[in-house]
């Protein structure tokens, strides 16, 4: 999910891509560019094709032709933790790493249940639930202001994330939210991801839904889980 508010510097950053598609939609300006003005300490990039590893072969970077959810479980154990994730792949990333890491404890996905509440809802094939503030395309470059927005000039109402932090029904609603880290880039923090299973991890088993959302200040995807 992109997002838009920019951090002053990155140290480190695991990426993960699917296909050709995914990697020039996720990073439309050159890698070249974009990897000599990040000033990160170190880029992991993570793909299960070849082909798309070889883009970055002349880079700086570190390359891992593997699942992008099994680098990150490796990843935890073998070395300091990515400060950010920047999934590229056709399926809800936080929510599948979430799930993988309570199924021993007997999580299981969920559909999303209809409700209120959220702007121009849509559900995915999957079941999953998307939701934009937008009713147009958006620009690619778009920088995410955080006072109006860029296409309409409109004054911004309440973020999305937060919208989804204070939904409130019979579920319980959890939200990581993605920030951009380059224009049209969006990533979130991997200790976001860690303190969400830490918490649910904590509060053992419950008969509540539990919703897992990525969310920037425009646009998110839902997920469902329970025990």
């Amino acid at each position: 999910m992109s997002s838009r508010s920019s951090p002053a510097r990155l140290a480190l950053c695991l990426a993960f891509f699917s296909s050709l598609s995914l990697f020039e939609e996720s990073f439309s300006n050159e890698p070249e560019t974009i990897l000599s003005e990040a000033a990160l300490e170190s880029i992991a990039m993570v793909a299960k094709k070849k082909g798309l590893l070889q883009i970055f072969s002349h880079l700086p970077v570190e390359t891992a032709l593997c699942d992008g959810r099994l680098f990150l479980n490796r990843s935890l154990s073998k070395r300091p933790l990515f400060d950010y994730i920047i999934p590229a792949v056709p399926f809800h990333f936080a929510f599948q790493f979430i799930l993988s890491q309570l199924k021993p404890l007997g999580g299981k996905r969920e559909k999303v249940p209809d409700f209120t509440g959220l702007p121009n809802p849509m559900r995915g094939k999957g079941g999953d639930l998307y939701a934009s503030i937008a009713d147009f395309l958006c620009p690619e470059d778009c920088p995410e202001p955080a006072r109006y927005c860029t296409v309409t000039r409109g004054k911004r109402g309440k973020s999305l994330y937060k919208i989804l932090e204070d939904l409130r029904g019979p579920f319980e609603s959890k939200v990581i939210r993605s920030k951009q880290l380059r224009l049209g880039i969006g990533g979130y923090l991997s200790e976001d991801l860690l303190k969400k299973v830490r918490e649910i991890k904590k509060a053992g088993s419950s008969d509540r839904l539990i919703l897992i959302s990525t969310a920037c200040r425009c646009h998110a995807v839902t997920s469902a889980l329970s025990f």
